[in-house]
C-alpha cells in the first residue's frame, strides 16, 4: 500500500501463484515470492502463464535443498529448476540480483520485462540476500519504462495471439468491448481458439521463443569489473566475494576480469563471447554441489579451453580468500 499496490496473504504457494496470474490477467502487474519447494508447486501455473502469454513474476529466495533442506542457509541449487523446470518448450525469463541493493533493480527490471514480453519471470535471490539488512539507494528510474502492449478498441476482429513483427501481440483487458478471447493452457491459433493443428503449434512455439530472443536487453544483463586474460564467471550473491577477490588479485599484479550474470534466461551467447574476448582462462564460482552454473554455461556459451570451477554447497558461504587462492594458483603457473 505504501507504494500504491496491494498485498494479499494467500493460504499456500499454489493459491499465491494463481492469484498473481489472475491479477495480471486483469491488467495489474503482479509478483509473488517463495523458496525452492514453493517454486516446484508453482511450475504448472508458470507453464500456463507461458502458454497464455500472461506476465507474472516469482521471486525464489533459494536455500539449501532438496525438500525442506536447510531453510535458514543459502545455496544456489534452484538454478536448474528455474531454467528447465517447466514442462514442454516454455520460454521464460530468469534473472538474479548480485547484491542486496541489486535486489531492487533486478526485481524491478524483471517486472518491466515480464510486462513488455508478456511472459513469466523468475528472480533467483537467496537466503543471504533475503535476510541481510542494508541501506540502499533506490534503483535508477527507467526513462523508457516498459509497458504492456494493450489491444486497441477499433472494431476489428481481435487476434490475441497474432504473430507480429516483434512476436508480442497486444493483450486485451477483461471487459474491453469486442476483445474477448480464450486464455488457457491449450495450444491455440492467432485468434485464441484451441487448436491441435501442426502449423498453429509451430507458429505459436516460434512466437513465444522469438519475443524473448529478439528483445534488446541492453547492458544490464551482466556486470563486469576489470580486464585481463583470466575471467571469473559467477552469478547471484557469490558476486560479492568474487568482486573482492578479483580486486585483491589485481592489487597483487594479476590481470583478472570479474563477470556476474544478471540475466540467465534467455542466454546471451554473443554478448558473453564479446566479454570473453582475449580471455584464456575462466574460473567459474558457484554455491551448488552439482555445478549447476557450470553446466548451464557449457550448454549455452562458448568457453575457453582452460576452465576450472570453485563450487561448494551451503550452508557455509564462499569466501573471497577461497576465490583468491584459486586465482593465485594460476599466477604461480604464469
Amino acid at each position: 500500500p505504501e507504494v500504491g499496490g496491494q498485498l494479499i496473504q494467500a493460504e499456500d504457494e499454489i493459491a499465491a501463484i494463481n492469484m498473481a496470474l489472475g491479477a495480471s490477467y486483469g491488467g495489474v502487474p503482479a509478483l509473488t515470492a517463495t523458496s525452492g519447494p514453493g517454486l516446484a508447486l508453482m511450475t504448472e501455473t508458470l507453464g500456463l502463464a507461458v502458454a497464455a502469454e500472461i506476465p507474472v513474476v516469482v521471486v525464489d529466495v533459494m536455500r539449501g535443498g532438496p525438500s525442506t533442506g536447510i531453510p535458514t542457509k543459502s545455496e544456489q541449487s534452484d538454478l536448474n529448476i528455474a531454467l528447465y523446470g517447466l514442462h514442454g518448450d516454455a520460454p521464460h525469463l530468469v534473472l538474479a540480483p548480485i547484491s542486496v541493493g541489486d535486489c531492487l533493480f533486478a526485481t524491478q527490471w524483471a517486472v518491466q520485462l515480464a510486462e513488455a514480453l508478456q511472459c513469466p519471470a523468475i528472480v533467483l535471490s537467496d537466503q543471504f540476500l533475503g535476510q541481510t539488512q542494508a541501506v540502499c539507494d533506490p534503483p535508477p528510474a527507467d526513462p523508457a519504462r516498459s509497458a504492456r502492449a494493450t489491444a486497441p478498441v477499433d472494431g476489428e476482429r481481435y487476434h490475441r495471439y497474432a504473430v507480429t513483427a516483434n512476436s508480442v501481440s497486444p493483450m486485451a483487458i477483461p471487459g474491453m468491448p469486442g476483445q474477448q478471447y480464450t486464455a488457457d493452457g491449450l495450444e491455440h491459433n492467432p485468434h485464441g481458439t484451441p487448436s491441435s493443428r501442426a502449423a498453429d503449434h509451430q507458429a505459436q512455439l516460434d512466437k513465444r521463443r522469438d519475443k524473448l530472443l529478439c528483445h534488446d536487453y541492453g547492458s544490464a544483463w551482466a556486470e563486469v569489473a576489470g580486464e585481463g586474460g583470466i575471467a571469473v564467471l559467477t552469478w547471484g550473491s557469490t558476486a560479492g566475494p568474487v568482486w573482492e577477490a578479483a580486486a585483491r588479485a589485481r592489487a597483487q599484479g594479476l590481470a583478472v576480469r570479474a563477470i556476474a550474470l544478471r540475466l540467465l534466461a534467455p542466454a546471451q551467447p554473443a554478448r558473453l563471447a564479446a566479454l570473453l574476448a582475449g580471455v584464456q582462462r575462466v574460473l567459474v564460482v558457484e554455491q551448488s554441489h552439482s555445478r549447476q552454473f557450470l553446466g548451464y554455461l557449457r550448454a549455452h556459451y562458448p568457453l575457453p579451453a582452460d576452465v576450472q570451477v570453485l563450487n561448494q554447497p551451503g550452508p557455509l558461504p564462499i569466501r573471497p580468500a577461497a576465490v583468491l587462492a584459486r586465482l593465485s594458483q594460476w599466477k604461480r603457473r604464469v
